[in-house]
């Protein structure tokens, strides 16, 4: 079904390696990947994972006056908006989500708006999560790995490293899966198919709105993400 082991890719230099070595490949990359010139400020680097796979991962570096909504921004472009959705963060007993006025709900005294800077409510080895959908939702977990003085020019944050996309086999052939049907993924381990056999497959519900396709993301499956 999947690799046991998960690889990665640095982007700042193209070394593949584990999940575990990440971490330490990039404490060396950054130093030797550091842009010349520009303004040197805080910088905050986080791992970001699936709440409930370990195959989904990504490591960005962020500045410090960089605000929640614009991380928000970039988690939905890369791995999570499909239809428009609401999500938040949770960080210790505060729930950040956008901006109240605009939500015909009540979200408790605790509840505050997405437009704060992350330097000013993380730290390094900070732990928080993230939701997007608060109905068929995708949870990451998030943590603060290191922070440090540096500069990134004049991106808000950027991709340091991200997971390679997991191998799935057909349920029916054993063959590379290209499918993901959303009625199976309920009872049964392998959800996955082939193209040949993603629409005659013995299947409670064989009506083809119900495939998704195979993606790397931990938004896999859920509502229409990816759809055509």
């Amino acid at each position: 079904m999947t690799r046991s082991t998960s690889y990665g890719t640095c982007v700042l230099c193209g070394k593949r390696t584990t999940k575990a070595g990440v971490a330490r490949h990039l404490a060396s990359c950054l130093e030797a990947q550091q842009p010349s010139g520009g303004r040197t400020g805080r910088l905050l680097r986080l791992r970001i994972e699936d709440a409930y796979s370990p195959l989904y991962w990504m490591d960005v570096e962020i500045k410090g006056v960089t605000t929640l909504a614009t991380l928000d921004a970039f988690l939905r472009a890369r791995w999570l908006e499909c239809c428009g959705h609401l999500s938040s963060f949770h960080i210790g007993n505060t729930e950040y989500t956008v901006p109240i006025e605009m939500m015909d709900m009540d979200l408790g005294s605790d509840a505050r708006d997405m437009d704060v800077g992350i330097g000013k409510v993380l730290n390094k080895g900070a732990k928080f999560t993230h939701i997007y959908d608060f109905g068929t939702s995708t949870e990451l977990n998030l943590r603060v790995t290191d922070e440090r003085q540096g500069n990134i020019d004049s991106e808000p944050l950027r991709l340091l490293s991200h997971n390679e996309a997991p191998s799935w086999t057909c349920e029916v052939c054993g063959g590379n899966a290209e499918w993901v049907c959303t009625t199976c993924m309920w009872d049964q381990d392998n959800p996955f198919y082939c193209t040949d056999h993603a629409t005659d497959h013995d299947c409670e519900d064989e009506d083809p709105e119900m495939l998704l396709p195979v993606v790397n993301s931990p938004r896999m499956g859920q509502c229409a993400y990816g759809a055509v």
